[in-house]
């Protein structure tokens, strides 16, 4: 009996063990008709949609169109051109030049760009209507020719036609439309004239500045006479401010600014910086006027022509410095004769000043000397006054 018990009791468990083996897992979809919609030419319903998305888990969607279905590589015209918004063709053999498209498979110009627009890159939605028609026709809903030679119905300025499409016809368009092939109302002369003038000016000024770099080069670049900034303004002195900085050595206050009209881009030098650049500059241009003497006489006529005429040219800084120490000078000159001046003046007040008191004292004493003998004489009169009446 035990034996028989346990052997029921093994059973038991391994029965289920492979029940909860076979068991679906609770987080399984429930499939609601059979697995019918998955059966390729069966509708699904928006039910059977939710129940595939969740399936498929969450999916970021794509930020632009869908892709194009693929073209058949085939055309019914010639050449095409696009001009202002419209499309210009041709789709015959003959001489003829191109013509306005109307329609084409009933579709105008405006149809096709917008079915054109609905999948592949933004950019390219020309490109698509020139090289993947079949793919335009196919976003727009519109009928396609099946194989190659069908005809399709187009219209132009010129009248309707039935033209057939083939690969042949593709492959001559496809390496010309983007250039306009050879219609004339893609020839714009004017426009063309505006591009080859751009052209001229811009290769002119390429060799014009290629030209004067490698005379620049070879013979040498005249230095300035002034000091310059960075962007070739010149430095001109300013009122000392305490808040800048100088650009050069990063010391704080500065004496001179740059010219620059441009307020925010100003470059400030103290006055070393400026007084070391300017040496500099003074050494390099005796170091030029050595190797090109003729530069040198060049500058001191225009120099002596300008002071002949009274203009005033650009003065250079050097020039500045000795005026600037010429009236120094003249004023303490002047400042110093002004003092000697004054203590002269001040020499012959005070002398003046002694002259009148030593007079003064002499006069009291000749008062005092004229009293005491007139009190005298007084005295010697009434003694003898007194003796006589004695």
């Amino acid at each position: 009996m035990e034996a028989l018990s346990r052997r029921s009791a093994w059973a038991g468990l391994a029965a289920l063990a492979l029940l909860l083996l076979l068991a679906p897992r609770a987080d399984a979809q429930v499939n609601i008709d059979g697995g019918r919609s998955q059966l390729p030419g069966m509708k699904q319903d928006m039910f059977d949609r939710a129940q595939t998305n969740k399936k498929q888990g969450p999916q970021g969607r794509s930020k632009g169109p869908p892709d194009c279905p693929k073209s058949d590589k085939m055309s019914p015209f010639f050449q095409l051109a696009f001009v202002s918004g419209e499309m210009y063709v041709k789709w015959n053999d003959s001489d003829a030049g191109c013509v306005k498209l109307l329609t084409v498979g009933g579709a105008n110009y405006s149809v096709l760009a917008n079915a054109s627009r609905t999948c592949g890159p933004a950019g390219e939605w020309k490109r698509r209507i020139a090289e993947e028609m079949s793919a335009v026709f196919f976003q727009a809903g519109l009928d396609w020719v099946k194989n190659e030679n069908d005809t399709i119905e187009i219209v132009t300025e010129d009248g309707a036609f039935e033209v057939p499409v083939t690969e042949a016809r593709f492959a001559e368009q496809s390496e010309c439309w983007a250039r306009g092939c050879s219609c004339e109302q893609a020839k714009n002369p004017v426009g063309r004239a505006i591009l080859l003038t751009c052209l001229a000016v811009g290769v002119g000024g390429l060799m014009f500045d290629s030209v004067r770099l490698s005379w620049e080069k070879i013979k040498g670049k005249k230095p300035s006479r002034h000091v310059l900034d960075k962007k070739g303004f010149r430095m001109e002195e300013t009122k000392f401010n305490r808040s800048y900085f100088c650009d050069v050595c990063g010391a704080r206050g500065t004496s001179y600014q740059s010219s620059n009209p441009d307020n925010r881009k100003a470059y400030d030098m103290c006055k070393t910086c400026y007084k070391d650049a300017k040496k500099k500059l003074k050494a390099e241009l005796e170091a030029w006027y050595v190797k090109h003497p003729e530069e040198k006489a060049k500058d001191e006529e225009k120099k002596r022509e300008k002071k002949k005429k009274g203009e005033k040219g650009d003065s250079d800084d050097d020039n500045k410095d000795g005026s600037k120490a010429e009236s120094e000078a003249e004023s303490t000159t002047k400042a110093e004769s002004e003092s000697k001046a004054e203590s002269n003046k001040a020499d012959t007040e005070n002398e003046d000043e002694g002259a009148k008191a030593s007079g003064e004292g002499e006069s009291g004493k000749d008062g005092e000397s004229g009293k005491e003998g007139d009190s005298g004489k007084e005295g010697e009169s009434g003694k003898d006054g007194g003796d006589k009446d004695d």
